[in-house]
């Protein structure tokens, strides 16, 4: 009965190795990189040492079981007493395997759970290392768009730096005495023979826009080269190969110029004198048909059709895109009647130019004459 109590606990060891089933690797499908890896290499080492125990004990309980079976067959020698001894070592060595055993299973679940702890906090880790990595990516994509727009505002505030110094020569030309004869006298002479004061409404609005177109034409009849070198200047850093992007890149050429808006009862005379666009750049202040002028002249300069648009109290601009008339507001200015900022002067378009106009003057008749037609 002894040896078959020695056997039976002997397979009931066996069974209970079976069932536990060799301690499973600390590695996972996830590749630790963390900081906890050297942790996780310890697990791991630990775990080594626990299979190659446990392989020890199950060829150790396989040897028990083999000389327990010779005895119950008689394959070797024994009497009585022997017998007796020889099963009490055994029943004594199974009794201390099977508290061996229990606690190398203790120590495995306590290693497991321990990985599990460590892998639970790696993910959680990894979790919050892809987060940081996507923000991190959309701040770099952030960055990388805000540096290329400082890139593009420095050189368009460079531009403008550039273009701003041709005041000087408009300057000049307000010195000579071809400003005296052809500009200012001309000018009160064509006002007086082209506009009524007791003209009214569709009458008036077509008499006024003649009469700016005309002295758009005036002027570039004297410094077309002025502005033709200032618009050469401009594209050689922001070239365009066609009409919206030259149409564009004059908007911002226009809108890049120090220029305020005069302020009725205020700025006198630039308020209500209508200026010829040499003189808008010379003294950098004047109201909406001033404004109007100074656009259409560096359009007609570039190529591109160009109308004075009259339409109610206002005094815009239309040019030709494509076969088609587009109005721009020419006279967008800060609140406090400044200049606009070099955030806007360096990213306007025409379209957003148009958007302004007919927000703004949409729902009124709107008048305009070529610049250069004979009507």
């Amino acid at each position: 009965m002894a040896i078959v109590a020695v056997l039976f606990a002997s397979l009931l060891l066996i069974g209970l190795l079976s069932s536990f089933g060799a301690p499973k690797s600390c590695s996972s499908t996830t590749t630790v990189t963390i900081h906890d890896e050297d942790e996780v290499s310890k697990l791991r080492e630990e775990n080594e040492k626990l299979r190659n125990e446990i392989a020890r004990l199950r060829a150790e309980i396989q040897d028990l079981k083999s000389k327990l079976s010779a005895l119950r067959e008689g394959k070797i020698g024994w009497n009585e007493t022997s017998t007796r001894t020889e099963s009490i070592n055994l029943e004594d060595r199974v009794r201390e395997l099977s508290d061996r055993m229990q606690k190398l299973n203790e120590s495995y679940r306590s290693l497991r759970m321990k990985y599990d702890e460590l892998l639970q906090k790696y993910n959680e880790l990894k979790t919050e290392h892809e987060q940081l990595k996507r923000k991190y990516n959309d701040l770099l994509s952030r960055y990388e768009n805000l540096s290329e727009s400082m890139s593009v505002l420095k050189r368009y505030r460079s531009s403008a730096v550039v273009v701003r110094s041709y005041v000087k020569e408009a300057r000049d030309f307000l010195n000579t005495s071809t400003y005296k004869e052809e500009f200012y006298d001309w000018r009160l002479w064509m006002i007086g023979e082209n506009y009524n004061s007791q003209m009214r409404g569709a009458v008036a609005n077509r008499s006024i826009a003649k009469i700016f177109a005309l002295m758009v034409e005036r002027d570039l009849k004297y410094n077309h080269e002025l502005y033709r070198k200032m618009l050469e200047e401009w594209l050689r850093y922001h070239p365009a190969n066609d009409t919206v992007p030259l149409a564009n890149e004059v908007a911002r050429l226009f809108y890049s110029l120090d220029h305020r808006y005069a302020v009725p009862g205020k700025d006198e005379p630039n308020a209500e004198l209508p200026l010829f666009p040499i003189e808008l750049l010379a003294y950098g202040l004047g109201d909406c048909e001033d404004h109007a002028m100074l656009m259409a002249a560096l359009y007609k300069v570039a190529g591109i059709r160009t109308a004075i648009v009259v339409v109610k109290d206002h005094t815009d601009v239309a040019i030709d895109i494509n076969g088609s008339w587009i109005f721009l507001e020419s006279s967008l200015h800060k609140s406090d009647q400044e200049d606009m900022p070099s955030g806007f002067y360096s990213s306007v378009t025409i379209w957003e130019l148009q958007k302004e106009f007919r927000e703004r003057w949409g729902g009124y008749p709107a008048y305009f004459v070529e610049v250069g037609s004979e009507s």
